[in-house]
């Protein structure tokens, strides 16, 4: 059965006084019934941290997340495979890059099969230093795979990236962690660096960043970071956070700290647009 941290758990049980909802309309999603579509003007107030909180019934599938731009993009952050199975909820915590592209395009929330009664938009959690790929609640077992769609590192300078860091409420560093490419090897995917590659930090293990682990991680389709617990109790993983240098250069800055950038599409390129300047994918101006 699927398990949560005390501290979500407490979270989960105190009213946020800022909550809002910002879908309260009852539909069947699906394929063919299409999705829920929710404005940009909902997420003018979003922040980095928070998260959009599905209500569902009848689940018998997945859910995914779809940004409104021209391309329906999967939203920075979310999962592939992120099954989900009779009545509950799901949430999903936002990047800066989600916020950025919530803001400029709103949100779509597609699925094979469930009937969706509300969404909300609740405070969340405070993002870890650095560049946030991903963050949430993962629960990692007996080979659990953790999949994560390219836009989650869109527009990271490569160039700054030192470290790959994944949190976990763990507590120990005698499990397995997997970091594989584009689909399993079986299938011509590339496991690029195992536990055996990072060092145990306070909460994190970390994967120092070659010039070829920077090019694999930014040209690849999706990541796919594999847990096993191995002999001790399964555990929750919480954060895929990219270490950043601190000084500056001229490529885009993509701290946590940082805001204001606008992602978007054009001639099927990802544009980052900040400060009144545009860069690409990797990170380099145009």
């Amino acid at each position: 059965m699927k398990k949560i941290s005390l501290v979500a758990l407490f979270a989960a049980l105190v009213m946020n006084v800022n909550a809002t909802d910002i879908y309260t309309e009852s539909k069947h999603v699906s394929w063919d019934d299409g999705g829920i579509q929710i404005p940009k003007e909902a997420f003018a107030e979003a922040q980095p941290g928070q998260k959009i909180v599905v209500n569902y019934t009848g689940a018998s599938d997945g859910i995914e997340f779809k940004v409104m731009n021209a391309n329906f993009d999967h939203l920075a952050g979310s999962r592939e495979a992120a099954w989900i199975n009779g009545d509950g909820a799901f949430e999903q915590f936002l990047t800066q890059s989600a916020v950025d592209s919530l803001k400029a395009h709103g949100l779509e929330i597609i699925g094979a099969n469930f009937t969706c009664s509300k969404v909300e938009l609740l405070d969340g959690r405070t993002l870890k230093d650095g560049f946030t790929v991903w963050t949430g609640f993962f629960w990692a077992d007996e080979w659990s795979t953790l999949e994560l769609y390219w836009n989650g590192y869109a527009g990271v300078d490569w160039s700054k990236a030192t470290a790959l860091r994944i949190y976990s409420e763990a507590n120990r560093s005698d499990f397995v962690i997997n970091v594989i490419l584009n689909a399993w090897p079986d299938n011509g995917g590339e496991n690029v660096a195992n536990h055996e590659a990072m060092t145990a930090g306070e909460g994190y293990m970390e994967l120092p960043l070659t010039d070829e682990l920077r090019t694999k991680l930014a040209e690849a389709s999706k990541w796919m970071i594999q847990f096993n617990k191995e002999a001790g109790a399964a555990f929750n993983v919480t954060d895929i956070v990219l270490v950043m240098q601190e000084n500056q250069g001229t490529g885009i800055d993509n701290t946590n700290a940082q805001a204001n950038a606008v992602k978007f599409f054009e001639n099927g390129q990802l544009i980052i647009l900040k400060n009144g300047v545009r860069y690409n994918a990797l990170g380099a101006q145009l």
